[in-house]
């Protein structure tokens, strides 16, 4: 009588728990901007003549704890002592947007990006595997 006991009550438990509804993920969106002057299709950055370098911040919206990764055509190079020259996007890597959905990314400058315009491109990867990609340009002045 108890292992039948026991036994009606393993399978009611394992009966009991099965899921009535299939989660539903949340649509996916990416939107980058920036703080700095908009003409609605490219930002101006006035470059600080002063310094070797500058890096300016970038604003993106997304998801909370969303995974931003970063890549851009446009390159900066480092001259190393030993005579080598190291060419780097200047911006890289990826970020995560906190918890309201919010995050920043900095775009590294220097004087050599003078006249040029960055394109600054985020993407983030659906459930489903698809890539949703923005794009921000900012005119370094």
């Amino acid at each position: 009588m108890y292992r039948l006991s026991l036994f009606i009550g393993i399978i009611v438990c394992f009966c009991s728990c099965e899921k009535s509804e299939e989660y539903v993920f949340p649509d996916t969106f990416l939107e980058i901007s920036s703080e700095l002057s908009y003409d609605g299709d490219i930002y101006y950055y006035t470059y600080p003549i002063h310094q070797t370098n500058d890096y300016i911040p970038v604003d993106f919206s997304t998801n909370p704890q969303e995974r931003v990764y970063w890549s851009s055509p446009d390159l900066f190079y480092v001259q190393l002592m030993n005579g080598d020259t190291v060419w780097d996007p200047v911006v890289n890597f990826s970020t995560y947007a906190d918890d309201q959905g919010l995050g920043k990314q900095m775009v590294y400058v220097n004087p050599t990006l003078i006249g040029d315009t960055l394109n600054i491109i985020g993407t983030i990867t659906t459930f489903e595997g698809d890539e949703i990609v923005d794009e921000i340009l900012i005119k370094i002045e």
